[in-house]
Parts: C-alpha cells; sequence; structure tokens
C-alpha cells in the first residue's frame, strides 16, 4: 500500500519528537541544525575511501572530518518560482509565487570495520507571497545503525517526516502529515552469485487535526502498518540479477468504526541491473492479494508492480521510464482504496559535462472499484492524470547544481467537478558545504 500523510503520534508513541509546524515548534533543532552546518563548514574536507564500502551508509564521500564525525552539511533552495493554481481549486485558480529553502546535516560515526550510525536532520520553510495561510514548516530525520558481521548486513532504522503537503493525487489541499518508521533488516554481502535480504518495518501513519477535512483523512487513513519482506536474489549475468520478493502485511487503522482493517500477501518477481550496465535501475511485476475482513467486498487480487529504469544512448543522452501499479487507501467512504497505474517516460540530453536538458511525459489512472454518487447519480470514479515537464540541470561544480523546471499537470475525472489544471514554473538549487 501506498502510504497517505498525517499528523503527530499521540503521547506514547515511538519515534522522534516534536513537529515542526511552527517556529516556535522548530527552534531547537533549528539551532542544533545551524551548529552543526556552521561546523561542517569550517572542518576539513574527509579523505574519500578508495573503495566503496559495503553499505552506502558507511561512505564518508562529500563529508568534512570533525573529530570523530564525518559531516555532510547543505543548504537548498526548492521549487521557488510561479505556481498558477497553489490550492488546485477549479473554481478558484489562485496563482502565486512561492518557495522552499532547506537546510541539513547528515553525521557519520564509524565503528571501524564493524559498521557505523549514520544520523540526518533537515528542516525546511515553504513561504507563498500572497497566500500566507500556506506558510509551513517541513522537517526530516533520519537514524539507521550499520552492523557488519562477516557476510551480513544487519541494521537498525528510524526514519520521521513531518510534512504539509497534498497527500497524492486525491486530497486536493495541504494536509499535515507525519510519517514514522522504524525497520529493522539484514542481508548479505559478497561477490557470490546467491543473496538474500530480509526487512521488518512499522510504520505509523497520521493526520493533523484542525478544519473538516484534516478530521476526515484523520478517521479514515490514521493506521499503522507492520510488514515483513523476504528476498532471494541470483546474480544471473555479471550485471543482471534476478530478484524474487514475497512481503505480508497487516494493517490496523486508529479508528476500528470504519471496519477497515486489512492484510496483504503479495508476491514479485524482477530484475535489478547493475549501475554500471548500459540498462540500470530495477523493475518488478506481481501479484497482491488484500482482504479486508469487515469489508468483504473490497477484497482484491490482482497485478501490482513498478519500475525504474535508465538507458544510455551514445555518450550524451539517456532514457529514462517509470512504472507503477499499486493499491492505495483512500478517503472515500466507500472505497478502501484506490487502484493507481501510472507511467513515465523522459530523454535527457547532455550538452557538455555540466549542462542537460530533459523533456518527459506521463500518463496516470486512478480507479475507484465502488460506485459513487456523480453528479446525485451512482457511477464508478476514474481519475485520468497527465503530465509534462521540462528541466534544464547546470552542475556548477561538485557541491552545487541547479535545476530549471516547467510543469504542467491535468486531471480528468468521470465526476467533472474534480477536474483540475495547474502549471508550475521553478527552479532550485542545492550547495554541498
Amino acid at each position: 500500500m501506498n502510504p497517505s500523510h498525517g499528523k503527530t503520534r499521540r503521547p506514547g508513541g515511538w519515534g522522534f519528537a516534536g513537529r515542526p509546524s511552527a517556529p516556535r515548534r522548530v527552534s531547537a533543532p533549528a539551532l542544533l541544525l545551524l551548529a552543526g552546518v556552521l561546523a561542517g563548514f569550517a572542518a576539513p574536507p574527509a579523505a574519500r575511501a578508495a573503495t566503496p564500502p559495503p553499505d552506502p551508509d558507511l561512505s564518508t564521500e562529500n563529508t568534512r572530518l570533525l573529530g570523530p564525525f564525518h559531516l555532510r552539511p547543505f543548504l537548498a533552495l526548492k521549487d521557488a518560482g510561479y505556481d498558477d493554481n497553489v490550492r488546485f481549486d477549479a473554481q478558484k485558480r489562485a496563482s502565486d509565487t512561492t518557495a522552499t529553502l532547506g537546510a541539513g546535516l547528515e553525521a557519520l560515526l564509524l565503528a571501524g570495520a564493524r559498521g557505523g550510525l549514520r544520523l540526518s536532520q533537515e528542516l525546511d520553510y515553504v513561504g507563498f507571497a500572497r497566500n500566507e495561510d500556506l506558510n509551513h514548516w517541513n522537517g526530516f530525520a533520519r537514524a539507521r545503525g550499520v552492523y557488519l558481521a562477516r557476510r551480513l548486513d544487519l541494521s537498525l532504522e528510524d526514519q520521521y517526516a513531518s510534512v504539509r503537503e497534498r497527500p497524492g493525487s486525491e486530497i486536493d489541499q495541504r494536509l499535515r502529515r507525519t510519517d514514522n518508521t522504524i525497520t529493522a533488516a539484514l542481508r548479505t554481502v559478497g561477490s557470490g552469485r546467491l543473496g538474500v535480504r530480509a526487512a521488518l518495518r512499522r510504520q505509523a501513519i497520521d493526520y493533523s487535526a484542525g478544519d473538516p477535512l484534516s478530521d476526515l483523512a484523520a478517521q479514515r487513513l490514521n493506521r499503522n502498518e507492520d510488514r515483513l519482506s523476504v528476498a532471494g536474489e541470483l546474480k544471473v549475468r555479471p550485471k543482471t540479477i534476478l530478484v524474487l520478493e514475497g512481503t505480508v502485511a497487516n494493517v490496523t487503522f486508529d479508528d476500528p468504526s470504519e471496519g477497515r482493517d486489512a492484510h496483504e500477501r503479495s508476491i514479485l518477481p524482477g530484475l535489478r541491473f547493475d549501475p554500471s550496465a548500459s540498462i540500470q535501475g530495477e523493475i518488478r511485476i506481481g501479484r497482491t492479494s488484500l482482504r479486508a475482513p469487515d469489508r468483504p467486498g473490497s477484497d482484491y487480487s490482482g497485478t501490482i508492480g513498478d519500475g525504474r529504469l535508465s538507458a544510455r544512448l551514445g555518450q550524451r543522452a539517456r532514457l529514462k521510464a517509470l512504472f507503477a501499479r499499486e493499491l492505495v487507501f483512500s478517503i472515500l467512504a466507500d472505497n478502501l482504496y484506490y487502484v493507481g497505474t501510472s507511467w513515465s517516460a523522459a530523454y535527457e540530453q547532455f550538452f557538455s559535462r555540466r549542462l542537460s536538458g530533459e523533456i518527459g511525459y506521463g500518463r496516470g489512472l486512478n480507479h475507484y472499484p465502488v460506485a459513487v454518487l456523480i453528479g446525485g447519480l451512482p457511477g464508478i470514479r476514474d481519475d485520468r492524470l497527465t503530465t509534462r515537464q521540462i528541466s534544464v540541470r547546470y552542475r556548477v561544480n561538485p557541491e552545487m547544481s541547479i535545476s530549471a523546471n516547467a510543469y504542467h499537470l491535468t486531471r480528468d475525472s468521470t465526476d467533472d467537478a474534480l477536474d483540475r489544471a495547474r502549471n508550475a514554473y521553478m527552479i532550485g538549487t542545492n550547495y554541498n558545504f
């Protein structure tokens, strides 16, 4: 299932504390973050490892050494520009200029050849010139400990995010969502042909209250998801790995009166390609079975999958493709979920080692299996999404990059009242100290 957005977990929950929904709530993390950024700026660059580590989170690349810590502070200006429909409304289109300013710090503490601990924190402020009620803070935090034991990579990770944005393509208002995810994982490391990886994950998803739509989202979407996945890997060619992954999940919603609890089982065979191959990425297509004991009519059995592939076209071009088919929990009372299918393709041209341009096109369909009222009559709701995008990227140096994007989105629904269109023209930059 694809998670929806939510609020800070009630007292007694686990994970990082605090919610950066207002400046006064993020003042302490902001001071700590600022101190870390300044310390990282003053520290000398760390020596880069000659060979990549067995776990990506143990890499010291682009970090600066300060005492026992390898630090990577950064600043980011995201999505600064013009949006002609900031509230994503069909009747009262409100245009505005907006910008997101973020600062973050990553810290790595190594424990010799046995592993290490990686910590990260980021705070973003999203501002609007005229629609000041949309101004808000977003916060992200992550902690992951890695232990290397012979051929095993063991890890324990906690991820926290508090974001006020549109929760996917179904809800058009910006709602505050909090995600807290704890994952215990293991995988085999080495040069053999066979490999195994497994993960046990608990994800808590909450919406904040404050207005009728937020309260409705909290009632129907607040939940815990417990998920166990086990995958076997077989290297069938030097740069091609065959993957077979099985997953079982138990989803428990906070409000039992809604009768939305569900159990899910899926099996996904797929292929993963090495980053050095002419085709890179991974694709998985399989079957899933969802059972809702209190909603027998909502059971589902069908195809799901996802893929992210890219291929080099000569020395100066790249073709990219994305695909996803998944079940997404819905806010609608009669539909436990909708079936979301999407694909996109993009062509990137490199004009030099630093400058590139990209054009992209995508289509999507959100299908609601249970009839809803459309214009006073029952009918099946289908939302068709179309995206078009043009991007230009320039890498100033290894520490700084600049991008400019033009984006167009339309939603054509069988319910004409839900038709929407949006154009956005944004620039962004990222700087690593």
